[in-house]
């Protein structure tokens, strides 16, 4: 069953498949989607180099530059802040 997740959840999730290399190319994404809120909501922290999104003119998508995204130390820092709220997988 799907649930509803926080921006906060959202946003460990993608620092998460950042550090672990997840994304092996950008994203096309709604303007309207989680992703895309996620993705701008991080963009200007510190936490990401490499990160941007570009908004396609005349259409609700934007491209998320994923692919090249790498964690600053204060990305880390913030991953590692939480996981300790987050990560239910006692196995760290």
């Amino acid at each position: 069953m799907a649930k509803n997740v926080s921006l906060e959840e959202s946003v460990y999730q993608l620092l998460k498949d950042i550090d672990r290399n997840y994304f092996t190319s950008n994203r096309q994404v709604n303007t309207k989607s989680m992703l895309y809120q996620t993705v701008e909501s991080v963009q200007d922290t510190g936490w990401v180099d490499n990160l941007k999104l570009e908004e396609i003119e005349n259409y609700p998508l934007a491209t998320a530059t994923l692919k090249q995204a790498e964690l600053t130390d204060a990305g880390k820092k913030h991953l590692e802040e939480l996981k300790e709220q987050f990560d239910t997988d006692k196995e760290k």
